[in-house]
């Protein structure tokens, strides 16, 4: 299997010369991640947290092409890391845009998918709810409003599942991402 170590990870991301509010959202999305990938293993599913925190951490280095051509989003850097020789972070990089969970064909299958696609729910600049996430997306692109107001029941269905495989409530989850996130904005 190949996945980049975290510093060619870093050295991939980079390469991208993505503005630094995307690169600190995915950093923080990648602590957030393998987190839940930490608890889902910990509860004895198979799934590997170092392949989650680098599928996290390179999940957006698509998004200023996809803004600019309507490419889409996922998908494009899905492609990108395949041909980079790295096709295991594909489906997790494709499947996490918020509306992948309206699309049967393109929502999150496996664990690392939905490991991915919860940290990115609750990943701004900062840690938010699943709620306070949407709305803020819902404000910043309003065009987008009624579908993902349709993802706001599947991103939290697919967080309770993600708890229940992981043997915690839904609120010890959302503490345990919480204090990952807390833990590696430190200093």
């Amino acid at each position: 299997m190949a996945v980049p170590t975290p510093a060619e990870a870093e050295l991939l991301l980079a390469s991208y010369d993505l503005p630094d509010g995307i690169v600190a959202h995915s950093r923080g999305v990648s602590l957030v991640a393998a987190e839940a990938a930490r608890l889902l293993e910990a509860a004895g599913v198979a799934v590997d947290p170092h392949l989650v925190a680098v599928a996290a951490l390179l999940h957006d280095v698509d998004k200023l092409v996809t803004r600019a051509d309507g490419g889409r989003h996922g998908v494009v850097a899905a492609q990108r890391m395949a041909e980079r020789g790295f096709p295991e972070l594909a489906e997790p990089i494709a499947s996490h845009p918020i509306t992948c969970l309206l699309d049967p064909s393109r929502a999150p299958r496996g664990w690392a998918s939905v490991a991915l696609a919860v940290a990115d729910r609750h990943v701004a600049q900062e840690f938010v709810t699943i709620d306070e996430r949407i709305d803020d997306q819902a404000h910043r692109y309003p065009v987008f409003r009624a579908s993902l107001e349709a993802a706001r029941a599947p991103a939290h269905a697919m967080q309770a599942d993600l708890a229940a495989a992981a043997g915690i409530s839904v609120d010890q989850l959302e503490a345990r991402l919480r204090a990952a996130w807390d833990e590696g904005h430190v200093g």
